[in-house]
């Protein structure tokens, strides 16, 4: 019999992950943002967000050595991982539960998904330059790939070849 959990996927309004943001600094060791998007990275970010892409969670190897370097050394003060994409409707998820399927994750750490993703974020927080890193708000092209239709051209590579049942 396996000793895995069974995934539960969980998602987390936008407000519950800025409030964290906005606590400061002291509150970070509590909480880590994974963003998992790819060529969509490129111009702005959660504060203090990973860029690990989603085929870092390509199998369950992989999967073990993000837990052992990104996770691990946070223990025993990290309680939450937040994960997202750019709509946090494909890869978000796919990476979320890589991580509750993995036997190495403490029982004990809550993994959620960022409802609505990096898009969701911009829309809601636009303008409050404490909820931003690297956000380039002049760059028209960027602007096109956050707001791209799902499945566009514009849209990551990863995505949607997770929509179409292959691995990132």
């Amino acid at each position: 019999m396996s000793t895995s959990r069974a995934p539960k996927l969980r998602y987390i309004k936008p407000d519950d992950v800025a409030q964290l943001i906005r606590a400061g600094p002291s509150r970070r060791p509590e909480y880590l943002v994974i963003d998992v998007r790819s060529s969509d990275f490129v111009g702005g970010n959660l504060p203090g967000a990973l860029n690990i892409t989603t085929r870092e969670f390509r199998d369950t190897g992989a999967t073990e050595r993000l837990i052992k370097e990104h996770i691990a050394p946070r223990l025993p003060s990290l309680r939450t991982v937040i994960l997202h994409c750019m709509r946090s409707q494909t890869r978000g998820p796919y990476a979320a539960d890589a991580l509750l399927r993995s036997p190495s994750l403490p029982p004990d750490l809550d993994v959620v998904v960022l409802e609505g993703g990096f898009q969701g974020w911009l829309r809601r927080f636009r303008g409050d330059k404490a909820l931003f890193e690297n956000l380039d708000e002049e760059g028209d092209e960027w602007e096109d790939v956050v707001y791209a239709e799902e499945g566009s051209r514009l849209e990551a590579e990863d995505s949607r070849r997770l929509r179409e049942g292959g691995r990132a």
